[in-house]
């Protein structure tokens, strides 16, 4: 990034990315068949967890783990509402 202009501005194109992906990962688990969304908090709870570690052994700022942490409780609440 040159300035922060720059750097504020990919930040925020990041931010809406992330939330499109987020609403079409609303839509995908709408679509899915009931068994199988039941099956799927305990799923990603398996999977973050390993995301966790990853990121506890990569040299990453902590705003990373700060952002898993976020969405993974937005993901959590999502897949909860799903029940």
């Amino acid at each position: 990034m040159e300035t922060l202009q720059d750097a504020t501005v990919k930040i925020c194109e990041l931010k809406g990315e992330n939330l499109a992906l987020f609403s079409l990962l609303a839509c995908l688990v709408k679509a899915l068949p009931p068994h199988v969304q039941q099956s799927l908090p305990d799923s990603f709870e398996r999977e973050v967890e390993s995301a966790r570690v990853v990121c506890m052994n990569s040299a990453v700022s902590e705003h990373v783990s700060v952002g898993l942490e976020s969405m993974a409780d937005a993901i959590h609440s999502l897949l909860s509402s799903r029940r």
